[in-house]
C-alpha cells in the first residue's frame, strides 16, 4: 500500500528546531489509497468508560484521507509522523469514526513541554459518536478513536523517536461558543482503551458521575458534550 503526500510543508519543533515556526499551523496531506486489507485488523474498544474489558470489533480494512496539522514540529520529526506505514493504520482507524478527510493536528508547545495529537472534529462529520440522552452521555463510543491516535503515536515513537510517547492524545471541538476536548486516562502513555469522564468545556473541567449506560452531567453540560461530538 503506497502514501502519497500531496502538500509538503516546513516548520520545526522541541529539541530539533532549528528555524523560526509561524503562528499559524501548516497543512500537510498524507492520502493512503483505500484498499481492502489482505487480512482485517481487529480494534479493541471498551464496553463501559472505564472498563478494560476488551470488545473485539473488525476493521474496514480500508484506509481513510488524513490530513496533517503541523504546529511547532521540527522537519526532521514531520519525517517521522509521516511514516507511510503508521499513516496507513491511522487512516484505517479513522475509517467508519470521522467522515474524510480527518484533520489530525500535530502540535508541541516549548514553553510547556507538551505534545498533542489530537483530532479535530469538524462539524457534522463525526460517525455515531455522540451517544446518550438527556444528562446521560456514552463517552465510550469514543475510545475507537482515541485508540487510533494511540497506536499512531506508539507506532512512530517505536520506530523513531521514544519521546514520541509522551505527546497527549485526544479530540477537540468548536460548535459555536463551546470549545470541548476529550482525553484519554488511564496507566502512562494512555492506550485509548479508557475515556477520561472529565470533558474540558471552554477550559473548565467537567467531570461526569458513572450511572447505568455513561456519565451524568448537567442537563446544559450533557447538550453541550453531545453536541461536540456531532
Amino acid at each position: 500500500m503506497s502514501l502519497l503526500i500531496l502538500l509538503a510543508a516546513v516548520g520545526g519543533c522541541g529539541s530539533d528546531r532549528t528555524e523560526e515556526v509561524s503562528s499559524k499551523p501548516e497543512v500537510q496531506v498524507a492520502m493512503p489509497e483505500a484498499q481492502e486489507a489482505a487480512q482485517a485488523s481487529k480494534t479493541v474498544e471498551p464496553s463501559s468508560v472505564g472498563s478494560t474489558a476488551p470488545v473485539v470489533r473488525p476493521a474496514t480494512g480500508k484506509s481513510e484521507r488524513v490530513v496533517l496539522v503541523w504546529d511547532g514540529i521540527s522537519n526532521l520529526h514531520r519525517s517521522f509522523f509521516l511514516d507511510a506505514s503508521a499513516v496507513e493504520q491511522l487512516g484505517r482507524d479513522m475509517a467508519g469514526l470521522v467522515k474524510p478527510p480527518a484533520n489530525v493536528h500535530i502540535s508541541f508547545d516549548m514553553d510547556r513541554h507538551i505534545g498533542r495529537i489530537q483530532v479535530k472534529l469538524l462539524p457534522e462529520t463525526a460517525i455515531g459518536l455522540s451517544v446518550g440522552e438527556g444528562e446521560v452521555v456514552k463517552l465510550a463510543s469514543i475510545s475507537p478513536l482515541l485508540q487510533g491516535l494511540a497506536r499512531y503515536r506508539s507506532s512512530v515513537a517505536a520506530r523513531y523517536d521514544t519521546r514520541v510517547e509522551a505527546f497527549r492524545i485526544g479530540i477537540d471541538s468548536y460548535r459555536g461558543l463551546t470549545h470541548c476536548r476529550f482525553t484519554a486516562a488511564g496507566p502512562l502513555p494512555p492506550d485509548g482503551t479508557v475515556v477520561s469522564g472529565c470533558v474540558e468545556l471552554n477550559g473548565v473541567s467537567t467531570c461526569g458521575q458513572p450511572v447505568d449506560g455513561g456519565l451524568l452531567y448537567s442537563l446544559e453540560n450533557a447538550a453541550k458534550i453531545r453536541d461536540c461530538l456531532r
